[in-house]
């Protein structure tokens, strides 16, 4: 065990990074990879609100993708007998009471958060704490989720930055965003159930394909072009970047290179 890690520690990890007072920051992390953490996930989330001060702003994606038409199912799948069952069962969104689904214990916590605010949509919602947080969450679309109109917008509208704190490289929910600005999609129609009118049903939406194999070669070229930075917090590679500047790039570079 190499490192001992607390709330204090990771604010001043990441301001050696350069995280700043006042910044946005949409954060993927990933606790286990940070080292023996004093006080686990709380500690992370006090070490980033600290970091940002109060003037700054906190957010995490808080995927329910199990909110979905068990039809899609892949990882696992269920038998096709159980469809409409369990269609007719799973309970509406409900930004307080949905549980996030593979998201780490860091987001489930930061949803509960006493300040915190999370997006509408019942797939792909976002949760944010701070002075920006409104926003950041506050219009979400049902279409086209990781759009231009819905919080990976918003962030790079307001200047905000991404924190990649020991997370997968895949995780990067921001690239999503360039497959709306790339100029090739295929649209698809889904299906989530929400509360309209006091009754769960099962709201139509059309979205686009998200492709993440090029996430990993995405941003190798961020640090390579030195539009990202890379760290430590505890002992977790961090990689930090301007989502603005990071978007207008990762698009360039994903026409030239057609991925």
């Amino acid at each position: 065990m190499d490192s001992l890690t607390t709330w204090r520690s990771i604010a001043a990890d990441l301001g050696t990074l350069g995280v700043a007072t006042g910044d946005i920051l949409c954060v993927h992390s990933s606790l286990k990879s940070l080292g023996f953490t004093v006080g686990g996930a709380r500690a992370v989330i006090e070490g980033l609100l600290e970091a940002v001060g109060p003037t700054g702003t906190v957010m995490m994606p808080s995927f329910s993708g199990d909110l979905s038409d068990p039809a899609e199912w892949r990882h696992p799948p269920v038998p096709a007998a159980w469809h409409d069952e369990i269609r007719r069962s799973t309970p509406a969104y409900d930004p307080r009471r949905t549980p996030t689904r593979g998201m780490g214990t860091v987001a489930e916590l930061f949803r509960h958060w006493p300040e915190a605010l999370r997006s509408a949509h019942p797939q792909s919602s976002f949760s944010a704490v701070g002075a920006k947080a409104a926003r950041l969450v506050g219009a979400h679309p049902l279409h086209d989720r990781f759009g231009p109109n819905g919080p990976l917008g918003h962030l790079v509208d307001l200047g905000g930055r991404v924190l990649l704190m020991g997370a997968p490289n895949d995780t990067a929910s921001l690239f999503h965003l360039t497959q709306h600005l790339v100029g090739w999609n295929t649209r698809l129609k889904k299906s989530a159930p929400i509360l309209a009118d006091g009754k769960t049903q099962w709201a139509a939406y059309e979205d686009i394909e998200y492709p993440i194999d090029w996430f990993e070669d995405g941003l190798a070229f961020l640090l390579s072009s030195g539009l990202a930075r890379q760290g430590r917090v505890g002992a977790a590679r961090t990689i930090l970047f301007d989502a603005a500047p990071a978007v207008r790039a990762l698009v360039d570079w994903r026409r030239e290179h057609r991925r």
